[in-house]
């Protein structure tokens, strides 16, 4: 694997929020030595929604521009920094996170799954030690808990001393989770999977290949659960918007320092 380095100071930003441009084996790569030093990370996979929730939440706002590692996961973010000139690929983060949970077992890393409903993890807790015979699946725990019994929870799932922990509980709430989480066990790679798990246990489909390849995942999740149209009519508008105006405030930036130069 490629040896890449992040270097937060450098990302380049997509409305004021850096991304790194790595691929899906330089992000493996930088998980991996994680696990080496013991340092742990904090995986953000962000999309146009986030981005959008995230200006209107401090408090996410703050655990995005803090977070170790942040791959463009949406093809919103992707379009983005194309804009901008920047050569990227869209890094999915289910792909991310089951590439991550292959080399988790292939090295026996403590692996914690949290979130989700009871009978989902039930049926991961039997299909991906199948899948990954040499998983070694240290805690378990759905999502639906109060915010009271965080503590607790935490407490718990630090005893069993997982490397890698899935969060898998939609955002913010996955994200406030992690951050919460990381003080508690900063040396685990803390990922947020959103609703990977229901997907992974075959309670969901991912979108078809065809959608993928198009950069239209949305649209499959869109028409699959119309209760989503809301907050993404609202949301997904309000990015192009923000970005095409940010875009052309910097070309027109750009166009006036050269006049000036000249």
């Amino acid at each position: 694997m490629p040896n890449k380095t992040i270097n937060m100071n450098n990302r380049p930003h997509v409305l004021s929020y850096g991304v790194d441009l790595v691929s899906q084996d330089e992000a493996l790569a930088i998980i991996a030595r994680a696990w080496q030093t013991n340092n742990g990370l904090h995986v953000i996979t962000l999309n146009a929604e986030m981005i959008i929730a995230a200006k209107r939440d401090p408090k996410l706002d703050n655990i995005i521009r803090q977070a170790n590692l942040v791959i463009a996961d949406g093809a919103g973010v992707v379009l983005a920094l194309k804009l901008n000139g920047h050569n990227i690929k869209r890094l999915p983060g289910i792909e991310l996170a089951q590439s991550t949970l292959s080399i988790a077992a292939s090295q026996k890393i403590p692996v914690a799954l949290i979130g989700g409903q009871t009978e989902v993890l039930q049926q991961l807790s039997l299909t991906l030690p199948k899948q990954y015979p040499d998983l070694n699946l240290v805690a378990c725990k759905d999502g639906y808990f109060k915010s009271e019994d965080e503590p607790e929870i935490i407490t718990n799932v630090a005893q069993a001393r997982p490397q890698l922990i899935l969060v898998a509980m939609g955002v913010p709430r996955q994200e406030y989770f992690i951050a919460q989480l990381r003080k508690t066990m900063p040396q685990a790679v803390c990922i947020g999977v959103g609703g990977s798990f229901d997907i992974w246990a075959g309670k969901k489909k991912r979108a078809p290949v065809i959608f993928q390849s198009c950069h239209l995942e949305w649209l499959y999740r869109l028409l699959s659960e119309p209760w989503r149209f809301k907050r993404m009519s609202m949301a997904l508008p309000e990015f192009a918007a923000q970005v095409i105006i940010e875009h052309w405030q910097k070309k027109l930036s750009v166009d006036k320092r050269k006049d000036q130069q000249d």
